[in-house]
């Protein structure tokens, strides 16, 4: 689940989030340029704080709002929190990948908001300006094919382009990818499982079914269906509840601020959660993917008893 946009578009690098703070945290030790360390946090996985000690390049300073201005004699921020997104709160997510990967997501963005991806750039102050200070004053995305300075000293490769999102914008982004996904699923046939899976979710208490797992918990019709790429990486978690018609099923969607997917099926509502694995194949048999599992669905149960009471009271 916290890599579908990485997975759906077939990235090679993490989408990377960057979190502003007015107060000042200790920093990264060594020094880096701005777009440097965004691609430092996309291709090895590691967080980077930054401040106006350890920023190297002084356009990124002046831009990203770490110096005193002619207006203000406070700099507007102290501190940037740059690392791999993973659903956490920030202000911009940067995507670095190719132009075929931006025509892709540009299409699906067209398809799920209506809007054009616009394309505003000058070949300065690229990464920190372009795909992070306009995107926060625009609240819009921006694509930006960089500039010197991060071709020569970020570490850019020649065919490589960056977005920059709104969070909140790159959130519903994500969160339509999932239902989309969730929406076109179609779990493995149980006869295209390697045995021990098939036993494993026996053991655990689900029966086969042509393409999925079904079991009962807690008064609920629980299904699992395994996730398959180029390998199997996860399984899909499911329940269903029945409202009186598509109207009411509607509002209580559109109403919902949780973090379950809910798709509508006519005048029912199916409730789901994925869990993804780097090795599901052996994290399947471990302790911890019971605990997850069975906390999962017991979350999943206790939201759709809720979503049961609000339906009641509409």
């Amino acid at each position: 689940m916290k890599d579908d946009f990485k997975r759906y578009f077939k990235l090679s690098l993490d989408p990377v989030a960057v979190k502003f703070l007015d107060k000042e945290l200790k920093e990264s030790e060594r020094s880096y340029r701005y777009c440097e360390a965004v691609r430092i946090a996309a291709s090895q996985g590691k967080k980077v704080v930054l401040n106006k000690r350890n920023i190297s390049c002084s356009n990124a300073l002046s831009v990203l709002g770490l110096l005193p201005s002619v207006f203000d004699k406070n700099p507007k921020y102290k501190s940037i929190v740059i690392e791999p997104y993973k659903g956490q709160d920030c202000d911009v997510v940067i995507v670095i990948t190719t132009p075929e990967r931006v025509m892709k997501i540009a299409s699906s963005y067209y398809q799920i908001f209506k809007k054009e991806f616009v394309a505003r750039f000058s070949g300065e102050t690229a990464v920190c300006g372009e795909a992070t200070i306009e995107v926060m004053e625009s609240n819009e995305p921006n694509v930006t094919f960089l500039c010197q300075g991060a071709r020569k000293h970020g570490g850019y490769k020649f065919d490589e382009v960056v977005i920059g999102f709104p969070f909140e914008i790159f959130k519903l982004f994500e969160n339509e990818i999932r239902k989309n996904r969730i929406k076109s699923l179609c779990g493995c046939l149980m006869d295209d499982l390697p045995r021990h899976i098939v036993e494993r979710f026996e053991k655990l208490g689900f029966d086969k079914a042509t393409d999925h797992f079904i079991g009962m918990f807690n008064g609920k019709i629980i299904r699992l269906y395994i996730l398959k790429g180029e390998k199997l990486y996860g399984v899909a978690i499911f329940t269903s509840i029945k409202c009186k018609d598509e109207k009411e099923a509607e509002r209580i969607i559109k109403n919902y601020k949780g973090d379950l997917i809910l798709v509508r099926r006519e005048n029912w509502i199916d409730v789901s959660k994925t869990l993804e694995y780097e090795n599901f194949e052996e994290d399947v048999l471990r302790d911890e993917f019971e605990r997850e599992l069975k906390n999962t669905i017991d979350v999943i149960i206790k939201e759709s008893k809720s979503l049961v009471k609000q339906s009641q009271q509409l």
